[in-house]
């Protein structure tokens, strides 16, 4: 290849900056907290959310603990029952104070059994979490360990999701830079 990265990489093409497939880089990845200068980044940060088309609307789904208002707004959109997104609010909780070694020393299932023995109901399943996580895992059948999903929840409850300024690419620049040191 003529760079580094893989398909970590960013191209400029006509003053625009296109990333190399599905990217997003969130703060809180342990790994990444060790390596890497954010500040160097110039991390521009997402909207803990995401908006969600069903019924030919879209509808916005938040982070309830980032975005408080929005997230009792959003009892009333048909993403989920209320029970659901009260669910969703103590998962990303869980998520939240869960240990990483209590992660991925816990019982594996698939994604989807996982998300079944939470309580979440088949229309939030079907609504959100399999197109969200399909997108994430490239698995629409929720097939992949519930230990990774856990460990992203995880991620996605402690950080931030963002983007460098000038694309996914800076992170395997910045990291290629670094070898040596």
């Amino acid at each position: 290849q003529d760079e580094v990265g893989g398909r970590v990489r960013t191209d400029y093409v006509d003053g625009y900056t296109l990333d190399r497939g599905f990217q997003i880089f969130l703060t809180a990845y342990p790994k990444a907290v060790e390596l890497l200068d954010f500040e160097e980044l110039k991390l521009r940060e997402f909207y803990a959310g995401a908006s969600v088309r069903y019924g030919g609307e879209f509808h916005r789904v938040a982070d309830p603990l980032r975005h408080p208002v929005d997230g009792v707004l959003s009892l009333a959109n048909p993403i989920g029952s209320v029970r659901d997104k009260v669910l969703v609010g103590l998962y990303r909780l869980q998520a939240y104070l869960k240990p990483l070694e209590a992660i991925f020393a816990g019982e594996e299932t698939s994604i989807a059994r996982h998300l079944e023995d939470v309580g979440f109901s088949d229309r939030i399943i079907k609504t959100f979490f399999r197109p969200f996580l399909g997108g994430i895992f490239f698995d629409r059948e929720l097939g992949t360990t519930s230990r990774l999903f856990e460990f992203v929840m995880k991620m996605l409850a402690t950080g931030s999701n963002c983007l460098p300024e000038g694309g996914i690419g800076e992170v395997s620049r910045q990291l290629a830079g670094r070898l040596g040191e």
